[in-house]
């Protein structure tokens, strides 16, 4: 693993691999990455979330069929097929 030293490097490595691990006491202790990748990544948490917890309602009966929930989407939004 390559070190590096100042801050420009830093922003070199982030901006070619996208983040950039800080190892402190030989441990990973920090993760530096741009605000473009930080909202990426925190986009997919909300998606894997949204969709665990329907599957979790569908295996809980409290899902409703597609064609009923887009119906009621359609009606929501006056949005005519």
């Amino acid at each position: 693993m390559q070190q590096l030293t100042n801050l420009k490097e830093i922003e070199t490595a982030v901006n070619q691999y996208g983040e950039v691990v800080v190892r402190k006491n030989n441990k990973n202790d920090v993760v530096v990455m741009s605000m473009e990748e930080y909202s990426k990544n925190i986009l997919r948490k909300e998606i894997i979330k949204s969709l665990k917890k329907s599957e979790q309602e569908i295996e809980d009966g409290e899902g409703i069929e597609s064609d009923e929930a887009f119906k009621k989407l359609r009606q929501k939004y006056e949005y005519e097929v």
